[in-house]
């Protein structure tokens, strides 16, 4: 990254600008380049295309030299914005950070897409991302790891308190995977780069909006495991909206949340090489409509939900998050879709839909010391769908221990097929994932498909008659805005 003093000029005029961070005057390609930092209200326009030249954070948190100044980005619907491809030598070092959009906890971004005109960012050079988008697999391999991602950083709770082992760290809060984190005195004693840092106390902070929103083909890793999710939460609170966002053949995780209370509605991860959904560090929000499709070409693509509950045995506050309507379309071939608990993780899955998953669906770790957050009563799994095509005994197959077999027979789990996309549509096998109507994503509203339902709490949740992500009739919240939509991958 760039020396963080090396930019401090910069912040003291640009934050005067109404477009602090924004070139007023296109590139040699036609791009409006966004460079950092952005540390004023700015608001882009969508008959305009932007670049990410590096990693642009939106605001400054500040520290014990540098005074926080706040900054909201505002991103019109239809706005598509470019991420510069990362490049290393051959030693493995970074050349050319990847473009990546940070949303510091001074910062906001208000993003606000429609199903005609959502906002896109993709890598330099994808040709024609809302007429034509790029293919997640050419040749049965992954077109990922281009650029970086986009970054949500609060400050609401987190277990994970890593204050120390870095002392410019204060209780409560980490430092973000992703990007390389400062060590002290770099650059100078007082002028440290904390703007990666996440967590405090605020169960309501509202980082903005975001609402259809398509993340492409992203992932870059920095350094060693350290890759970009497609969208990476860190501390991220109630106060915040995140509605109808796709994450599409990203390198690392489509979701992820480290810690924080944040809810979610309507979110597809399809194609990515690791987990589609994960979270860990005491996350406790709200999520429901989560659809996951695996890439299916035997290489790529891990767990449908990697749930950990911390990265400190048994730190509180614990991960409890509800999950309703979640369906995670595996396979076919051997990789993907497994909704593993770990690490003393908790929470609610209820009237979900898992089908096609290799091996066992659900694993539950205890043991080691990790906290047994069935017996506490933290953890249920309830009203759910588990189905395997041709399998003869689901029940088994589906719980690889002796917990996870019990918690699925005795709370209203089922093993029948949910026949999707219709009840002709028996066997998920015909099609690879990324072929013409090679995913239907609609259950049959029949048996348990629709009776059987966990009750509905509180006020986040929409009371839908049906298990899974999609409705089964009507036309599914994916289509025409999404990438799987638009190449027909999907059957709606």
């Amino acid at each position: 990254m760039k020396k963080y003093a090396s930019f401090l000029a910069l912040a003291a005029t640009s934050a005067a600008s109404a477009f602090a961070g924004v070139s007023p005057t296109p590139n040699v390609d036609g791009l409006y380049e966004i460079s950092d930092p952005i540390l004023a209200d700015t608001v882009l326009d969508s008959a305009k295309e932007y670049l990410l030249t590096e990693v642009v954070y939106v605001g400054e948190p500040g520290n014990t030299n540098i005074a926080r100044q706040e900054a909201k980005l505002t991103i019109p619907a239809g706005t598509t914005i470019y991420g510069v491809v990362g490049l290393k030598d051959g030693s493995n070092n970074v050349i050319q950070e990847p473009g990546t959009l940070v949303i510091t906890r001074a910062g906001q971004i208000e993003a606000v897409g429609t199903p005609s005109d959502p906002i896109i960012f993709t890598y330099q050079g994808d040709p024609d991302p809302r007429g034509n988008p790029t293919a997640p697999l050419a040749s049965d391999t992954l077109v990922t790891g281009l650029w970086g991602g986009v970054i949500l950083l609060g400050n609401a709770p987190t277990n994970n308190d890593e204050s120390a082992s870095n002392t410019l760290l204060i209780p409560g809060t980490d430092f973000i995977e992703g990007l390389i984190e400062p060590n002290v005195g770099v650059p100078a004693a007082g002028e440290e780069d904390l703007r990666g840092v996440y967590g405090g106390f605020s169960v309501h902070d509202n980082s903005g909006v975001m609402r259809y929103v398509s993340i492409r083909n992203g992932g870059f890793n920095l350094s060693a495991a350290n890759e970009i999710n497609g969208l990476t939460m860190g501390g991220v609170g109630a106060g915040t909206t995140l509605e109808f966002i796709e994450v599409i053949a990203g390198q690392d995780d489509g979701f992820e949340w480290f810690g924080g209370t944040v809810n979610s509605k309507y979110l597809l991860s399809a194609y990515n090489n690791d987990d589609a959904f994960d979270y860990d560090q005491g996350f406790s929000g709200l999520g429901q409509f989560w659809l996951s499709v695996m890439a299916g070409n035997g290489v790529d693509g891990d767990k449908g939900g990697e749930f950990d509950g911390d990265d400190q045995n048994g730190a509180k506050p614990y991960a409890v998050p509800l999950i309703y309507n979640m369906t995670v379309i595996g396979g076919p071939g051997a990789q993907g879709g497994q909704i593993d608990y770990d690490a003393s993780a908790g929470g609610g899955l209820f009237n979900s839909i898992f089908v096609q998953i290799p091996g066992t669906s659900l694993d539950i770790n205890v043991g080691g010391g990790k906290l047994d957050m069935v017996e506490l009563g933290l953890l249920n799994i309830r009203n759910n769908i588990w189905y395997f095509d041709g399998e003869t005994n689901d029940a088994v197959r589906h719980g690889d221990s002796s917990l996870a077999e019990t918690v699925l027979a005795a709370n209203g789990n089922t093993f029948g097929n949910p026949f999707m996309g219709g009840a002709a549509y028996t066997n998920l096998n015909t099609l690879k994932r990324y072929e013409t109507n090679g995913v239907p994503v609609k259950p049959t509203a029949f048996g348990a498909v629709t009776s059987g339902l966990e009750p509905y709490t509180g006020t986040h949740f929409d009371a839908v008659g049906y298990k899974g992500a999609v409705a089964p009739t009507g036309s599914a919240w994916t289509n025409g805005w999404t990438v799987p939509s638009q190449l027909g991958y999907f059957i709606e």
